[in-house]
């Protein structure tokens, strides 16, 4: 995914590097989310302070672009087995987010490994929890997956079926997984999109948001 650098987002911000990239609405271009990644030692990036610093940095950063759209912090997996969800969740507020405005991205190898805590944990705290989705789509999607998730990040063939989507028409991992997750009700989001081209055939095959130089260009 492109992601666009602000090392001098805010005075406060210096000391940590991080990046922002957005994630468009495939049918109308506009932009949806951005998504932040913290750079540097995860011992301080990670930190109540660090993370602090970062989202109150990301959130001015984005201000200064004209942008409103809602923030999502992503959590590596070597982050997400060892962090609290109430660090999490002070920081944010110590940072000025609000819960309808930021999610947490979490990775669905580390919760096959690790279980549901942490996104349970999120949820029942108000907090958006986005799911990084594995190519082998190995959670099932049912009730469950309602309750903790709010969107899923998938990677998307750049020759994708605009038939994905559809009751019977494809059997493939992704197409079970996108017929799930839209029965579930959650954001599909397809992790690169490079052409506005494949922005429509994706939006077809039932994407909602898109990441990657599409969306790059949204914030030009």
């Amino acid at each position: 995914m492109n992601v666009i650098p602000f090392r001098r987002a805010a005075p406060d911000a210096e000391p940590m590097a991080f990046a922002i990239g957005a994630r468009v609405d495939l049918r109308v271009g506009a932009i949806a989310s951005g998504i932040v990644r913290p750079r540097g030692a995860a011992a301080e990036a990670y930190s109540f302070s660090g993370l602090a610093r970062v989202l109150r940095a990301a959130r001015m950063a984005w201000r200064e672009r004209g942008v409103y759209a809602p923030l999502t912090l992503a959590l590596p997996p070597d982050v997400q087995n060892s962090i609290e969800a109430d660090l999490l969740s002070e920081a944010a507020l110590e940072a000025g987010c609000t819960r309808h405005a930021l999610s947490f991205e979490l990775s669905e190898v580390e919760i096959l490994a690790s279980g549901t805590g942490l996104a349970e944990d999120l949820r029942a705290r108000g907090w958006g929890v986005v799911l990084r989705g594995d190519p082998a789509c190995p959670l099932p999607f049912g009730v469950r997956a309602r309750a903790l998730y709010t969107e899923i990040v998938l990677d998307a063939p750049d020759d994708a079926n605009p038939f994905l989507a559809v009751e019977s028409a494809d059997r493939s991992p992704l197409g079970r997984r996108l017929l799930a997750a839209k029965g579930a009700g959650l954001i599909l989001t397809a992790e690169t999109v490079r052409t506005a081209l494949q922005a429509k055939t994706l939006a077809m095959a039932g994407f909602d948001r898109g990441g990657g130089p599409f969306a790059e260009a949204g914030l030009r």
